[in-house]
């Protein structure tokens, strides 16, 4: 099981490009989205402030007497003197600070106008980048279910009646023991530990047992499939797939970045993940696959 474990995850390691590709597919849609988007944004909100400004009644004279004053309230019986004042930062922010209120109040009237036309381009901007992220969420999204079939067709291809049926096995079984716990739990309020610590090995033989359902019934025995060396490998081989994924998903980031090893070091994690998942159906097929009946079959066929 545990060979056989590890040659699925190298195996299916040629799928690495799928969940990359739905996600630089979705990112692409969103930018295209996003990029033209933002643009006319900003090109509209520009109009409408410029059209806004010239109905706006600026007394531009005031702004130049205002200049005006300010030069005249210098010392200019000593011009250098003067001339550096007016080169110091906090009479140039005086005067311009002077000038922007004098602007400000000719704007006050269309504050209203600029505050909405300001608000629209924001809702707007907030609007492209959301479906900016939708897009590359949906893309991620179908980057893994486009993955797991092409490794469940790999590893363990099965029908619809068997996807079903599958699906009911395990229903069934993951609500069992989700009561089991909760009845355990009012029982005895430490067994919430026990079940924690228990957890890897109940779902590695819920695993074992739903990939006996759907392809081993009436094949193989049961106590071939479900006992606790299997349980035990399962755990293992499982676990090394974890490590080795991990390992080269941080050797992907020192390569390259954090940024460019998250984009492309996940797609290693993602397909151990699956991997993961269908290895005690892997196991299963292949044991079923041995069984006298089987070489039967092939041989009439």
């Amino acid at each position: 099981m545990i060979l056989n474990g590890l040659k699925n995850y190298f195996i299916n390691l040629k799928h690495f490009f799928t969940p990359i590709g739905t996600l630089a597919v979705g990112m692409f849609i969103g930018l295209s989205i996003l990029i033209p988007g933002a643009f006319a944004v900003v090109v509209a909100l520009i109009g409408r402030l410029a059209e806004t400004a010239g109905e706006a009644n600026v007394d531009f004279e005031a702004v130049k007497n205002y200049i005006v004053d300010a030069v005249n309230a210098l010392d200019w019986s000593d011009p250098i003197a003067s001339l550096k004042i007016m080169l110091t930062r906090e009479w140039l922010t005086g005067v311009v600070n002077g000038c922007l209120d004098i602007v400000a109040s000719g704007l006050k009237p269309f504050e209203d106008a600029v505050t909405a036309a300001v608000d629209d381009a924001v809702f707007t901007l907030t609007a492209l980048i959301v479906t900016f992220f939708l897009l590359c969420i949906i893309g991620l999204i179908g980057g893994y279910w486009l993955t797991r079939f092409l490794v469940r067709r790999t590893m363990a291809k099965r029908t619809f009646k068997k996807f079903m049926f599958a699906l009911f096995v395990d229903s069934f079984v993951t609500a069992a023991l989700i009561a089991l716990s909760a009845w355990l739990l009012t029982v005895w309020a430490p067994s919430v530990f026990i079940t924690s610590i228990m957890s890897f090995l109940i779902f590695g033989a819920i695993s074992l047992v739903s990939a006996y359902c759907v392809h081993g019934r009436n094949v193989v025995e049961l106590k071939t499939v479900l006992n606790i060396v299997n349980v035990l490998k399962l755990l293992l081989v499982n676990t090394i797939i974890f490590v080795v994924s991990l390992a080269l998903f941080i050797l992907t980031a020192v390569l390259t970045n954090p940024i460019a090893g998250a984009l492309i070091g996940f797609s290693f994690v993602e397909i151990a993940f699956i991997v993961m998942s269908l290895n005690a159906e892997s196991y299963v097929l292949n044991l079923a696959s041995k069984t006298p009946q089987t070489e039967e079959l092939r041989e009439a066929a």
